[in-house]
């Protein structure tokens, strides 16, 4: 019986972490398109996308090697201190 409620709870962390994630890349994405429209002419908006793009790409491989992998170590360890 103890094994379905660690799962629950497991399960609701995730579905935290995953809402949590969503927010952020929405609000980053609505701050990265202001900035995009907010450039006069089309070409600078294309140089701006461009930029934000390049950036975008730098940031997911960060986030997905290295920043995720550490959370989840952390939790890990918060979680085997808990027992």
């Amino acid at each position: 019986m103890v094994q379905p409620m660690q799962s629950q709870e497991s399960w609701r962390r995730a579905e935290e972490s995953a809402r949590h994630g969503l927010f952020v890349f929405l609000i980053l994405l609505t701050l990265a398109n202001l900035d995009i429209m907010a450039r006069s002419t089309r070409r600078e908006q294309e140089n701006a996308t461009k930029e934000w793009v390049a950036w975008g790409v730098v940031f997911v491989l960060l986030a997905f090697f290295i920043i995720v992998p550490e959370q989840e170590q952390i939790q890990a360890r918060v979680a085997a201190a808990g027992r």
